[in-house]
This record gives structure tokens, C-alpha cells and sequence, in this order.
């Protein structure tokens, strides 16, 4: 089902589909061929940007992808063949009692030695396009807890309401929305004002890091595999 999505996902970036509209445009707008694939955690899996990266061109990859995307601290040219192996985020049901109560971490805490729905985070990779079915503004991505965010992170040291990315004239940036554990940009605090994001900045959400890639530093990553 994944190949056959992924094929019609090329025709339409190749032009060869006349009913795909304006669905692959310049980076910036936030609906494209990746909006069919989000999870509803606004997650793709690493398995299908893989494969569409084996078989796609570069240029094709890049407009595929079309805007940045964030990715866990674990997808890094040392372990991201591990990530492979790693199944989607599950939900200990257990703990969603909690979901409305965030808790204070330590900064210090290493992901990796995290268990819960957490875990598969720093496997996470969440593209700035939006679901089919989001209700948020669409040059806004919304990132928290809980499920109604454009990107839902579903552990305990992140807020309901975390963070915020805007798009302005095709820029991206980042801004704080009040979480209990903090936002930081490459070890600096984010506040309520929007800062600026560049390609291969390091996202700390709580005790989580992400890094935002443009898809060429995307497409050079899966390279070195």
C-alpha cells in the first residue's frame, strides 16, 4: 500500500497526475504529497522516506519532502539504521490518566534512557506540513501533549500546549507557548517571541531534542545509508 502511495506520490510530482493540483508547491505552503501519510501524531515513518528515497532522484526527494521536517536525536549518521527497527509510537494506555498533567523533569535526563510513549521519540521524524485533518491555522504548527496539536508528543515532560512553529514569507520560527520544561534553540531559551529557525539548529523540548532539517540535509542524511 506504502509503494503504491509513494508511486502516485511521484506521477504527482512529475506532473503526470492532472489531479493533483497545486499539492507540491514552493516551500512555505503546508499541504503536499506528505500530507496523505501523517500519522495522526503529524509523524511520517523513517521506512517511507527511505524508500521513496530509493527510489526518487534528489531533486524529486527534496520536492517530495518540500518543507523542513524535525528529527529525533537518535536519527544521526551513527544510529539511524537502528531507527528502522524501531515500531511506531505506541500509547501505554496506563498513563494517558496523567495526560492533563505535565511533569517536571530533569534536564539532564538522557532520552534513551526514557520508557513509555516517549521512547519512540528521538525515532520521530515530524515534517512541517499539515494533516489532511488539521484545524489549526495553516501557517502555524502547534506542538504539545496532547492529540489536537499539529505535532502531539505523547510524554509526561511535554506540556498540552509546548511550542509553537510559524511560517513568514517562507521562513520558519519558534516560540515558547508557557510549558512547564521549557523550549530551547541550540542551548539557548526560547521565549513567547518568535526566533528564527536554520538548517541543522537543535530543538530542545523538555528533555527532548530534535533536529530541523531542510530536505536537502535530509536527503544528504539518508544517504549514508
Amino acid at each position: 500500500m506504502v509503494k503504491g502511495l509513494l508511486n502516485r506520490v511521484k506521477r504527482r510530482i512529475k506532473g503526470e497526475d492532472n489531479n493533483s493540483g497545486n499539492s507540491a508547491s514552493s516551500a512555505g505552503s503546508t499541504i503536499g504529497p506528505l500530507s496523505s501519510m501523517l500519522a495522526p501524531s503529524g509523524r511520517i515513518t523513517l521506512a517511507s522516506l527511505k524508500w521513496f528515497f530509493n527510489e526518487s532522484g534528489r531533486d524529486d526527494f527534496i520536492e517530495f519532502v518540500q518543507n523542513p521536517v524535525l528529527a529525533g536525536s537518535a536519527l544521526n549518521e551513527e544510529s539511524i539504521a537502528a531507527a528502522e527497527n524501531s515500531g511506531e509510537e505506541l500509547v501505554d494506555k496506563t498513563q494517558m490518566i496523567n495526560v492533563y498533567k505535565t511533569h517536571i523533569v530533569n534536564l539532564d535526563d538522557q532520552p534513551s534512557k526514557r520508557s513509555g510513549p516517549g521512547a519512540s521519540l528521538p525515532y520521530a521524524i515530524y515534517p512541517l506540513m499539515k494533516r489532511t485533518d488539521s484545524e489549526s491555522p495553516a501557517s502555524i504548527f502547534t506542538i504539545g501533549r496532547t492529540r489536537n496539536n499539529d505535532m502531539s508528543m505523547k510524554d509526561m515532560a511535554i506540556s498540552k500546549s509546548h511550542a509553537v512553529i510559524r511560517i513568514l514569507k517562507g521562513s520558519f520560527f519558534i516560540e515558547d507557548s508557557g510549558s512547564t520544561n521549557g523550549t530551547k534553540l541550540n542551548g539557548r531559551h526560547v521565549g513567547d517571541k518568535p526566533v528564527l529557525l536554520h538548517d541543522k539548529d537543535v530543538i530542545a523540548l523538555g528533555s527532548y531534542e530534535f533536529t530541523f532539517l531542510l530536505p536537502s540535509s535530509l536527503h544528504d542524511l539518508l544517504s549514508k545509508y
